[in-house]
């Protein structure tokens, strides 16, 4: 499986940076970063070079934002008849569990992944104060 990481300015290559720090190199995630220098035809053909440079290989496509211009690029290509799947709202847990993970099938993978990714999302805050902690408690906080 290979995937590419598409998001607004450098977003989605300090992704991969963080990742691969993390998880060690990997040579199965991409990268594509719409800049303010890229047009939309530019950004176009960049997508569909790519695109057709992987038809035939299973394609996992994480974007930043729902609804957001570079969703919306690959919205297009996925509606033109372009075949991988696409995946908003990236984060660092979503692509860690995607490539550490030993689940095969694809759609598995993602939904499992998009779970795992919502776990990490924590207001730190919040569940200081349920747990009766303050900011000076050196306990550690639990699940």
């Amino acid at each position: 499986m290979k995937y590419l990481i598409a998001t607004h300015g450098e977003f989605s290559k300090g992704i991969i940076d963080a990742a691969q720090l993390i998880a060690g190199n990997n040579n199965k995630i991409d990268y594509f970063s719409m800049t303010k220098s890229k047009g939309q035809e530019e950004a176009e053909e960049e997508v569909k070079n790519y695109l057709e440079k992987t038809q035939g290989k299973e394609l996992v496509v994480l974007t930043d934002v729902f609804g957001g211009s570079v969703a919306n690029l690959f919205t297009n290509f996925l509606l033109n008849g372009y075949k991988f799947q696409l995946v908003t709202g990236v984060n660092l847990p979503l692509v860690l569990t995607l490539l550490l993970s030993a689940d095969t099938d694809s759609n598995t993978l993602i939904k499992n992944s998009i779970e795992e990714a919502k776990k990490g999302i924590v207001y730190i805050n919040e569940l200081i104060e349920k747990q009766g902690g303050d900011h000076n408690d050196d306990r550690i906080i639990e699940d």
